[in-house]
């Protein structure tokens, strides 16, 4: 997944996976074996970012302050986590945007 699109969603969630929020963690549930994944905070907020882009709001006050900042490796962070999910099928890169002439 290429993440070299700043501000767009990289990634979409697979059809039988649903993600939430909530104000400690964020959970991804598999809907076909019924298995929940808790994510961490920071997880959970570079999540959200590429898969709504970096126009999605947090939903809590303080989900805001999770991503770690841009010098520490965000971007590393974020295609590990990627890696990670799109290895076992919870997610898969999002479509491109196509330009219209």
């Amino acid at each position: 997944m290429s993440l070299d699109a700043p501000g767009r969603p990289v990634a979409v969630l697979a059809d039988h996976m649903l993600f939430r929020e909530l104000p400690f963690c964020g959970v991804l549930l598999d809907t076909r074996s019924f298995h929940a994944y808790r994510l961490s905070r920071p997880a959970a907020a570079l999540l959200r970012t590429a898969l709504y882009g970096t126009a999605a709001p947090a939903p809590y006050p303080t989900a805001a302050e999770e991503l770690p900042p841009e010098e520490t490796g965000r971007a590393e962070a974020t295609r590990l986590l990627l890696g990670s999910l799109a290895k076992r099928g919870m997610i898969r890169p999002a479509p491109p945007i196509e330009s219209t002439p």
